[in-house]
């Protein structure tokens, strides 16, 4: 809800400076510390063919050895352990693997709202931070905006693979904008058919919805074997409205219905306990479903999330 607005008109400008400070040397820099962790759903990198089990690996990885056999690739012979124990050993390798990283970000209108929480640059910028951290490591990185103003209610990327893709990335996450209704559900499940590769997916929103559609956001990640997690990007404002107004119309900025409200101390104590209300059952649907979840507060900064928060909870390190 928003004070004396017009309804269902994107706001935000163009996050320009936002993301180009993330995407700075020094920025950056510090993003190298960093590693996403997958716990499941990985899938070969392009030009590998899955191998039989016990087939020899073709990554570089080193998994084991074993007592050579006819027909094996001589240059995998363990020369040194022939000089050292006069035994013909082969070396096996991991087949290497890669983790695709799909980011959704909900561009629904409320995102937008209060303006002074800044709640969709920062899921930008958090996005553009999650997708560096994969491209450094070669992995492919997609981002799909969420709302119902797009066809199919999504807007996604290609693929972005390696560092060098980055400013492209930048330019499709200035495209999106904060507009219209939440389009969650739909807008995932219209994405997953485009494409079936699991990997990670880490879905950015403020979660102002119905409990309904974001269980069936999440649940048909989660039934598709991605290891995901959801981050509940909130502000000060939308925490304590009583620091932005005490009484006027407020219009709802994704289906435009307006009531008049004066929050006096009772409404204030109501709004927070339907709001801790709302997140706490966010929270126990994502723990019961073994989904990883943060509440991302604006006001405590990015550096906040990726190098405390995220790291905590397992999903960096």
């Amino acid at each position: 809800m928003q004070p004396e607005h017009s309804g269902t008109e994107a706001v935000a400008p163009p996050p320009t400076a936002a993301l180009a400070a993330v995407l700075a040397p020094a920025f950056l820099r510090k993003l190298d510390r960093l590693h996403l962790t997958v716990r499941r759903s990985l899938s070969t990198r392009p030009g590998n063919t899955p191998m039989p089990r016990g087939a020899q690996g073709s990554g570089i990885e080193l998994e084991n050895y074993r007592a050579y056999g006819a027909g094996d690739d001589l240059r995998h012979l363990d020369w040194n352990a022939y000089g050292r124990l006069d035994q013909l050993l082969i070396k096996t390798f991991r087949a290497e693997r890669e983790a695709p990283l799909h980011l959704f970000i909900d561009t629904s209108a409320s995102m937008a709202f209060p303006t002074a929480d800044d709640k969709f640059v920062f899921s930008l910028c958090l996005a553009a931070s999650f997708a560096y951290v994969s491209l450094r490591r070669n992995d492919p990185v997609r981002i799909v905006g969420l709302s119902e103003v797009w066809p199919q209610r999504h807007l996604g990327s290609p693929f972005f693979r390696h560092r060098d893709a980055l400013l492209r990335l930048r330019d499709f996450l200035l495209q999106l904008r904060p507009y219209g209704k939440t389009a969650l559900a739909a807008g995932i499940a219209a994405a997953l058919r485009d494409h079936r590769s699991p990997g990670v997916a880490v879905v950015i929103s403020d979660f102002l919805m119905e409990p309904e559609m974001y269980e069936a956001a999440l649940q048909q990640l989660a039934a598709r074997r991605f290891t995901v997690a959801a981050l509940r990007v909130i502000g000060p404002g939308e925490r304590d409205p009583s620091s932005l107004f005490r009484r006027g119309r407020l219009t709802d900025a994704e289906t435009g219905r307006q009531r008049f409200i004066t929050l006096s101390q009772d409404n204030l104590i109501r709004y927070q306990q339907a709001l801790a209300a709302h997140l706490e059952r966010l929270q126990e649907f994502c723990n019961r479903c073994e989904i990883v979840y943060s509440t991302t507060d604006t006001d405590a900064g990015l550096e906040q999330i990726l190098f405390r928060d995220l790291p905590a909870l397992g999903l960096l390190r």
